[in-house]
């Protein structure tokens, strides 16, 4: 099995509800399966994002939750991952990581 997230867990603030998805993801998957996240730990035009576009939550402004990336790995763990790998672009905008099911 193969899952990917991406661009999607920076649009919801609250971690319970990443917690959730990525639980959901662990228990639908075989162990040994993998998963590919996405992070967005800096952005240099985060408020100029917020203040241009509306968000999918009833037209509020768009302001996009950073994790850090160790944030974001402990959540992938307590779901019941492993992470294997990371990259990162030469700005230190986006990551891409992959983890195994245990």
């Amino acid at each position: 099995d193969l899952a990917i997230v991406s661009g999607l867990y920076e649009l919801f603030s609250n971690n319970a509800l990443i917690a959730r998805s990525l639980g959901g993801l662990a228990r639908a998957m075989q162990p040994g399966s993998l998963l590919i996240y996405t992070d967005q730990p800096w952005h240099p035009q985060l408020e100029m994002i917020a203040r241009s576009l509306t968000s999918h939550r009833g037209g509020q402004a768009w302001v996009m939750r950073r994790r850090t990336q160790g944030e974001m790995d402990q959540l992938v763990e307590a779901a019941g991952f492993e992470k294997l790998d990371q990259r990162i672009d030469q700005w230190g905008i986006f990551t891409v990581s992959l983890a195994r099911r245990l």
